[in-house]
């Protein structure tokens, strides 16, 4: 039984040691990275993501509203040059910024080679749509398509961090997500130190993990995941323009040099 099993996450990133099924989680990302020796050649931190450029390969990550805290001002400068494995080890650190980065690392060294992926022939709200068709389907994360998704599924319930109007109540997260039949978790939840909790309480659903900030990891589908949506990044310029500029995600995709991708388990 988890440590955390009668308490729903928090929507920050608690300033504690890894502990419980994150620390499992967390562990296994780390001893499955794909290109673990790629040297870490950039990084652009704006007011909304993070992209660390690594054996020519961008990989992104929200940054949820942190900054680098007074003892992280040269924390930027200290991991360029450093490999992959190295700077991932920063998800385990109590830093909501070391996280960030840390996740942004990751995807660059988990980045397939932008020149032979291929794009997803649907975005990630249709596969929920089509797996969540007619069964009772939950999402955490306020993305864009959340009011249309609700009228293409059968009973939609939604799982948010902050106070909204209409997301479940908190009293009742792990109650309704035994009930789940399909479930959509934003890439967040890493950052969060919440998304293990998550997987683990609806283990009979088809779960699907969204967002930018999504890896590309093996380690999530051992943990229960079964379709990982991320992003690519095929032009570096004109993405790290946009994260610079501290555009929202949806404008940073518009400008190019960004598509959608899928895996199945």
């Amino acid at each position: 039984m988890s440590t955390y099993s009668c308490t729903p996450p928090s929507n920050t990133v608690p300033d504690r040691p890894l502990e419980g099924e994150e620390k499992a989680l967390a562990d296994s990302i780390l001893s499955s990275i794909i290109r673990p020796d790629a040297v870490v050649e950039d990084i652009i931190a704006g007011p909304k993501f993070i992209a660390v450029t690594a054996g020519g390969r961008m990989g992104l990550s929200s940054l949820l509203g942190a900054s680098p805290r007074e003892h992280e001002k040269d924390l930027e400068h200290q991991m360029v040059g450093k490999p992959v494995k190295d700077v991932v080890g920063l998800i385990r650190k109590p830093s909501p910024f070391g996280i960030s980065l840390g996740f942004a690392a990751l995807n660059a060294g988990n980045a397939p080679d932008p020149n032979q992926v291929e794009p997803s022939n649907f975005p990630a709200d249709d596969l929920i749509a089509r797996l969540g068709k007619d069964k009772i389907t939950g999402l955490v994360g306020e993305f864009p398509f959340v009011d249309a998704l609700k009228d293409r599924v059968g009973t939609f319930h939604l799982f948010e961090l902050r106070d909204l109007p209409n997301a479940v109540p908190r009293d009742q997260w792990e109650n309704v997500l035994a009930e789940l039949e399909v479930f959509a978790v934003t890439g967040t939840a890493l950052l969060t130190r919440s998304m293990a909790w998550f997987l683990s309480r609806a283990p009979q659903a088809t779960i699907v993990i969204i967002g930018p900030t999504t890896p590309v990891s093996p380690a999530l589908f051992d943990h229960g995941a079964d379709y990982l949506c991320g992003s690519v990044v095929t032009d570096r310029e004109k993405v790290g323009q946009g994260i610079r500029a501290g555009l929202p995600f949806k404008a940073v995709k518009k400008n190019g040099g960004i598509v959608f991708t899928q895996w199945e388990k």
